[in-house]
């Protein structure tokens, strides 16, 4: 009898733990999408669990259903509903802080089933796995509407497209601080190299975003928070090693919550790499340093970061038979239709990561052993650090005011190469250029007899120089944010900035002169007229000094009532622009100095959110932008003169959304409308051997589409990621183009057509696809697959007239990349310490294909034929790897 009851015993317990189903998930931030430990996690009263130091939980529970709380101090608890029956389940909660912090005030963080607007997340894990050796904006291409390319594939010379929209008109905020150029709305990546270590989150916000602040946000958002003070101090110390000797080691240390309520972070990275096209080098080094201070209700905190580097570039695009005449014909290149280089069967197929912007130099070549010397014409050394002061005040739990004041200093600039000739391989013959200076009779030019004094002087005709931009930045935010009631809350502020840039050329090598006297077209210094022979260091070509200011105000109201929420924020902003040339002739002893141009500017945007139950949400947004002109827009070149009849830009908007959450599944899809009305089109035009500037007013453009994005989590072990945008974006009017030379003398007007006109320079189909496996505890296994179609050429409309009238762009071959990341995480449990391994693949077929191009580009002489044989391309970048080691403790 007791071997029976021993036996129905064993099965009892057998059929019991059978039933232990296991219910796993994490606990965050709402806000930062930090991971939040000790949070309790509780299903039954005085049943449940802590989470770890990641915020995960894990629970094995008997099969039902059941009501799952996520409670931390300091946050509002959230409930979820869970059935368990046989496979484990995952639930994720995001808590909201109940007191008001930094990141809410001035972060502009969208929350989700709360904020109107279209929206991505990409993780600190996502970065860490997938990033790779690449630039910070190619993570981007995971998330719908986003269209990212590392054109001539220099470190920092990437590009991101939302929407169809350039980078220009996308809105780069660090820390709720805009980091777009004052000059110009360009957002230069190399000079955040390392921003990818102490990034905590990034949100995109496509289309025109929850940002109350009167910022370019015409295709959306990049929303960076960096790394604040954690609860328990670290340090992490990483080293990565990939292709072409690219390298890298970054040192991190948190201190944590320290004794007086001080906290301190800071990290600091350093990369060498060679490059995956030719003899591109660089040296870049990320620093980070941020202190915080506790003062009972009020915190006050200091950061400062920069990156000093240099990197040589690949800036000119070619012809696709430069890279290979096979790639030509299968574009549908004709060789036999052209009367030109193309039809030189010797010339091009000089492969993918061809490089045309450097050459060999042997300077001291009548020694015994030269140094063979590798020279790049083009150069790119910058450092722009960036810093900030900031004070948060919270007196209760219904008022905060932030104050911030930042300041960058950027200095540096980009060689080029004033002289030609090419060796037989097609680099630059600097040999040539070199010995051609050093062996022509010193005084070539009788007039220079009289400028220099010296029989041994030799005149440069062929030299490199550097086009400096150096600026001064100062800017300062005051933001409030009072909560009136449950349902109502407010925010308002100032924003101010003010921006000098100071541009100007000057001598970078002479290649083996003593001088030079550049031509009378080159531009000339009137206040100095003596002053014509140039040394290496002298001031050149042109100096002028741009001011930019600007003033804000901004409002914001939300309101809040069981499952609906909306909001109605308003700006207005005044923007001042002037330039002082200091080259053009004195007037009564002071240099001259343009005429003030003042323009208003505002935004008024509004959208509700709606839960209709747990799982469903949909929202709507519309919005107006009235936008001044940038400042690179406004004058010719780099004279006084400014193009006439400006207008603002005008920008009317709308989006409606929907998106379904349940225990592992999310599913978020949009659809959006943005008319662009005079969207500024200034382009860089070749006729003859000379280049103009065409400036093209009342350009409308016609933007619209949907995206869905999809994350599923079948079970524990394995996550699945999709997304699409299909868009839908054209030119819809017709104009005229205004031709002007350098001095800004308009000397021609071409009427055009461009309505119905494809709008060119990034993909209108995206879709990527990911798999997360994680067999066993730590590892980790994740292919990437991203596909770009419906991608045309970017072109000047100026050419659209005549029998070219409305013409498509030529429309580049959809292409696709392949990744494989896989990894393996350990923690030594006695001293909380951590491991972790990585591997990256990108582009694993090894696929080639075509990433940028322009129609009709001068790079292609004399065909202006709207085909492959009239484009100047980039060829994307081949099969590359990248393994990492990084050791937290």
């Amino acid at each position: 009898m007791k071997k029976y009851s021993f036996l129905l015993l064993f099965l009892f317990c057998a059929l019991f733990s059978q039933a232990q189903v296991a219910l796993t998930g994490t606990v965050k931030d709402a806000l930062s999408g930090l991971g939040l430990p000790g949070a309790a996690v509780i299903y039954g009263e005085g049943k449940g669990t802590v989470t770890d130091f990641d915020g995960k939980f894990e629970l094995m529970l008997p099969a039902g259903t059941y009501t799952v709380q996520a409670t931390y101090v300091g946050y509002t608890t959230q409930s979820k509903e869970v059935k368990l029956v046989k496979s484990p389940v995952s639930i994720n909660f995001s808590l909201e802080s109940e007191s008001m912090n930094e990141v809410e005030i001035i972060g502009d963080i969208a929350l989700e089933r709360k904020t109107p607007v279209a929206f991505s997340n990409i993780t600190p894990q996502r970065i860490k796995e997938e990033l790779g050796t690449q630039d910070l904006p190619m993570i981007l291409n995971s998330t719908p509407g986003i269209h990212a390319t590392q054109t001539g594939g220099g470190d920092g010379d990437s590009r991101v497209n939302i929407r169809g929209f350039s980078q220009r008109n996308v809105a780069v905020m660090v820390d709720g601080i805009p980091m777009n150029d004052m000059e110009n709305g360009q957002v230069y990546w190399s000079n955040w190299f390392g921003l990818d270590v102490v990034t905590q989150k990034i949100q995109v916000q496509r289309g025109l975003g929850a940002s109350k602040l009167a910022i370019p946000s015409v295709g959306g958002t990049i929303n960076i928070l960096s790394e604040g003070i954690e609860d328990k101090s670290k340090i992490v110390l990483s080293t990565e090693y990939g292709n072409n000797n690219n390298t890298r080691a970054t040192l991190g240390y948190n201190s944590g919550r320290l004794a007086g309520g001080w906290g301190v972070t800071s990290s600091v990275s350093a990369k060498y790499n060679q490059g995956w096209a030719d003899n591109l080098i660089s040296k870049q080094l990320f620093y980070f340093f941020k202190i915080s201070k506790e003062l009972g209700n009020q915190t006050l905190s200091f950061s400062v970061m920069g990156s000093p580097q240099q990197h040589n570039q690949r800036l000119g695009r070619q012809p696709i038979h430069y890279y290979s005449r096979d790639l030509a014909i299968k574009n549908g290149v004709d060789f036999n239709d052209y009367n030109s280089e193309l039809a030189d069967s010797t010339y091009g197929n000089y492969g993918a990561r061809k490089n045309p912007n450097w050459g060999y130099l042997e300077r001291d070549r009548y020694n015994e052993n030269p140094e063979r010397e590798v020279v790049a014409d083009r150069l790119n050394y910058y450092h722009k650090p960036i810093m900030n002061l900031k004070h948060l005040w919270v007196p209760n739990s219904r008022f905060a005011l932030s104050n911030i004041i930042y300041s960058s200093f950027g200095n540096g600039g980009g060689t080029a190469l004033k002289g030609a000739g090419l060796d037989g391989n097609a680099q630059i013959n600097f040999d040539t250029l070199y010995f051609f200076n050093i062996t022509k009779t010193p005084f070539f030019d009788p007039v220079d007899t009289l400028l220099v004094n010296d029989a041994n002087q030799f005149k440069s005709t062929s030299f490199i120089f550097s086009s400096i931009n150096n600026h001064f930045w100062l800017g300062g935010l005051s933001t409030f944010k009072w909560k009136y009631n449950e349902n109502w809350e407010f925010s308002g502020g100032i924003d101010a900035r003010y921006y000098h840039t100071d541009r100007y050329q000057k001598i970078y090598d002479l290649l083996g002169g003593d001088y030079t006297v550049p031509a009378a077209l080159e531009g000339f210094d009137y206040n100095n007229p003596n002053d014509v022979v140039k040394r290496v260091g002298d001031v050149y070509g042109y100096k002028i000094r741009s001011y930019v200011k600007q003033g804000g105000v901004f409002v914001l109201s939300e309101y809040k009532k069981g499952n609906w929420s909306a909001f109605l924020n308003a700006t207005t902003s005044l923007n001042t622009y002037s330039r002082i040339d200091y080259f053009a002739l004195k007037v009564n002893n002071e240099y001259q100095e343009s005429k003030k141009i003042i323009v208003p500017g505002g935004t008024i945007k509004s959208g509700f959110s709606y839960s209709i139950n747990s799982k469903h949400n949909i929202f709507v947004n519309a919005g107006f932008i009235s936008r001044a002109q940038m400042l690179s827009n406004t004058f010719r070149g780099t004279s006084l003169l400014t193009f006439p009849n400006l207008e603002n830009e005008k920008v009317k908007a709308g989006e409606i959304g929907y998106l379904f959450t349940a225990r592992n599944i999310r599913i978020a899809a949009n659809g959006y409308y943005t008319i662009w009305e005079n969207k500024p089109v200034l382009q860089d035009v070749t006729r003859g051997t000379e280049t103009f500037r065409v400036n093209i007013p009342g350009m409308d453009a016609l933007h619209k589409g949907g995206e869905l994005e999809i994350q599923f989590e079948p079970i524990k072990s394995l996550q699945l990621e999709a997304s699409v945008s299909y868009g839908d974006w054209k030119w819809i009017n017709n104009g005229n183009a205004i031709v002007s030379d350098e001095a800004g003398v308009v000397f021609d007007t071409v009427q055009f057509s461009a309505g119905g006109v494809r709008v060119g320079d990034a993909a209108q189909f995206q879709s990527s696809f990911a798999l997360r496996y994680s067999p066993f505890k730590g590892f980790y296994i994740k292919p990437r697959l991203t596909v770009f179609d419906k991608y045309y050429s970017d072109f000047s409309p100026e050419s659209l007239n005549e029998e070219n009238a409305g013409l498509q762009s030529w429309k580049i071959p959809g292409y696709y990349n392949l990744d494989l990341n896989l990894g393996y995480n350990f923690s030594f449990k006695e001293r909380k310490q951590k491991l972790g391994i990585k591997l990256n693949l990108m582009n694993i077929t090894n696929l080639v294909y075509i990433s940028d191009a322009r129609n009709n580009d001068s790079v292609v002489t004399g065909l202006q034929n709207f085909d492959a044989a009239s484009a100047g391309v980039y060829i994307g970048m081949g099969f590359r790897w990248n393994v990492g080691a990084n050791y937290t403790f």
